[in-house]
């Protein structure tokens, strides 16, 4: 009897991690690469999109540099806002001061006016000219009309409270009386007349452009 026909591992096909492979083994394929017009697709798109993001950051660094300039141009108007009730208050006793009083606190209280005044002008604020010009709803508010004789239509007659800007912004417009030569005097215009004229010429008295 041959020798191999009693050998169990003759001819038996093979086991174990050789014999679970696939036969014949399999061949790996290439991965099928983007076409020209893919690529090129794409392309294009990461342009548009970087382009997007820097046009964002140039309108961002342009809206933070105005931010900065108005801070430094504009950033006394709160103050400002914080100051003229005091301001007023002093310029209404001053009002109320005889011209020929030349006392200690008079002196003190027409310096006092004086000098506010002249810091805020150092500070870019300037005060809205009011009597005798056109009115102008961006810079006067109108609380009365009256019918003053001689006086054109819509020219400020007197002023009750100045108004206040910061170079070109309005921080309090001048509430004044309007004229209206033919209407009839409002009310307000007619008992505001006597103080809101002492007012008005004691205020255009310190007012620098005026006084220049």
């Amino acid at each position: 009897m041959p020798a191999d026909q009693d050998d169990p591992e003759v001819g038996a096909e093979p086991t174990g991690a050789a014999g679970d492979q696939d036969w014949p083994p399999s061949v790996e394929t290439t991965p099928e690469l983007p076409s020209a017009a893919q690529l090129t697709l794409d392309l294009e798109q990461t342009r548009a999109a970087y382009q997007r993001l820097a046009a964002d950051f140039e309108n961002y660094k342009r809206r933070k540099t105005q931010e900065t300039q108005d801070l430094a141009r504009y950033g006394s108007a709160s103050l400002l806002q914080a100051i003229l009730p005091a301001l007023d208050n002093l310029a209404r006793a001053v009002a109320h001061i005889d011209p020929e009083a030349s006392d200690g606190v008079s002196e003190g209280l027409r310096l006092t006016v004086r000098q506010l005044e002249e810091a805020l002008v150092s500070q870019g604020v300037q005060r809205i000219v009011a009597v005798g010009k056109p009115f102008d709803p961006r810079l006067h508010e109108a609380v009365a009309t009256v019918p003053a004789e001689g006086v054109a239509r819509d020219i400020v007659v007197t002023e009750l409270l100045p108004g206040y800007q910061v170079h070109d912004r309005v921080v309090r417009p001048a509430q004044v009386t309007v004229a209206q030569p033919d209407l009839p005097a409002s009310p307000l215009a007619a008992g505001a007349g006597v103080d809101s004229g002492a007012q008005a010429e004691q205020m255009a008295s310190t007012d620098p452009e005026t006084s220049a």
